[in-house]
């Protein structure tokens, strides 16, 4: 029986809720950010921990992720943090900005874990596959991406607050337990790593170049899609756009690349390597940041922006996770090649994002932020080309 009909209907829907849910969590704040902040009364600084916390904690999860495994396997981990994600999800509509931090981080704690176990999940159950399956997912997370943060805006005005509107998405959290849960104990008892295989692992990884190309990639396109994220409605708002006008953007820029997402998981798979496709899909964002830039002076340009920034971004991301799916040369290599991009990659995203807002705050104007995201833009054109070129990992 092949890896795929093995994984079943039920665990295809599971990881269909799964990818449906590691994102609006994230991407549903940006918009309502405006409301939130005059509901709350929140401060500048406030702002910027509930803009950048949880991408933070994608960081700060992802190092836990690989000591979760060897300690539940990765099926079992998968579930325990769908269910503290649900939790999460009910926490932030409660007792005010400290529950909304407080539940902001749980989550994000909880999506950086299901963020590293899924390339591992993806290699073990689609090892001929990878690249095809990886870009289905990840194209999902853009949907919902999109789709989130277009829907914001509407869903607070028809429920009546901004909490409403985030509690929506508690409930494919929940599905996902509930489909995931039957994969989950249906796994064959999970024998812990040793400790020292468990080393040898991290080891080859960390003196490997490739492995730390990979977390350049990762953390620079990671960087400039949640300052997108966090920022885009903000900025927008500031230069005179109503607030759903600002969430329409977004939505925007994160749902053209959807089709970019469709079409690049098909074919990337047949190409070794992905040198240039990872350059040309990284020169596509910066031309969209430039644009973003001529735009303080022409609001014309905002929608090509949008457009260059989302096709950019939709490329680059399932890129990077295909990278870290066929450079390792084990499962627990993957796991740990994993985890340490995600884990290095979203710290460097999580600090991009809140510099860039403490930079607007500073200096009273957007530009300057745009500006370093255009030259760290820059250096991922470069860094992209590097980590796409083929390798793998030594064994240990």
């Amino acid at each position: 029986m092949s890896k795929a009909k093995s994984f079943g209907f039920i665990g295809f829907l599971a990881l269909f809720f799964i990818s449906l849910v590691l994102r609006p969590p994230v991407a549903s704040v940006g918009p309502l950010l405006h409301e939130i902040v005059g509901d709350l009364g929140l401060s500048g600084a406030e702002m910027g921990m509930l803009a950048s916390a949880p991408v933070l904690c994608f960081g700060l999860g992802a190092f836990a992720s690989p000591a979760l495994v060897r300690r539940f396997g990765v099926n079992h981990a998968m579930l325990l943090v769908l269910v503290v994600l649900t939790v999460a999800g009910l926490a932030r509509l409660f007792f005010g900005f400290p529950g909304l931090l407080i539940g902001s981080i749980a989550a994000g704690l909880s999506i950086a874990v299901a963020n590293v176990l899924l390339p591992t999940i993806v290699r073990v159950e689609f090892p001929n596959r990878v690249p095809l399956v990886t870009g289905a997912y990840t194209t999902l997370l853009a949907f919902s991406a999109s789709f989130a943060a277009s829907i914001a805006v509407p869903t607070s005005e028809a429920l009546g607050g901004w909490r409403l509107a985030l509690a929506v998405w508690i409930v494919p959290a929940v599905l996902a337990s509930i489909f995931w849960a039957p994969k989950a104990f249906a796994a064959e008892a999970h024998v812990a790593q040793a400790p020292h295989a468990a080393a040898e692992e991290r080891a080859a990884v960390l003196r490997s170049p490739i492995s730390w190309a990979i977390v350049g990639f990762f953390g620079l396109q990671s960087l400039g899609f949640y300052a997108i994220l966090g920022w885009l409605p903000t900025l927008l708002i500031a230069s005179g756009q109503n607030p759903a006008q600002a969430g329409s953007y977004l939505g925007l820029a994160t749902a053209v690349g959807i089709p970019a997402g469709l079409i690049l998981s098909g074919i990337i798979g047949r190409f070794e390597s992905l040198a240039w496709w990872a350059a040309a899909a990284s020169a596509a964002t910066l031309i969209g940041y430039l644009l973003l830039l001529a735009a303080f002076t022409n609001a014309s340009l905002v929608v090509p922006a949008c457009i260059f920034i989302g096709l950019g971004q939709a490329s680059t991301f399932p890129m990077s996770l295909s990278i870290i799916g066929t450079r390792a040369s084990t499962k627990a290599q993957t796991t740990q090649l994993s985890a340490m991009a995600q884990g290095w990659g979203y710290l460097l995203a999580a600090a991009g994002t809140f510099a860039v807002g403490v930079i607007a705050s500073n200096t009273g104007s957007w530009v300057p932020s745009v500006i370093v995201l255009v030259a760290l833009t820059a250096v991922q054109v470069g860094v992209g080309f590097y980590s796409g070129r083929p390798g793998v990992i030594p064994a240990k």
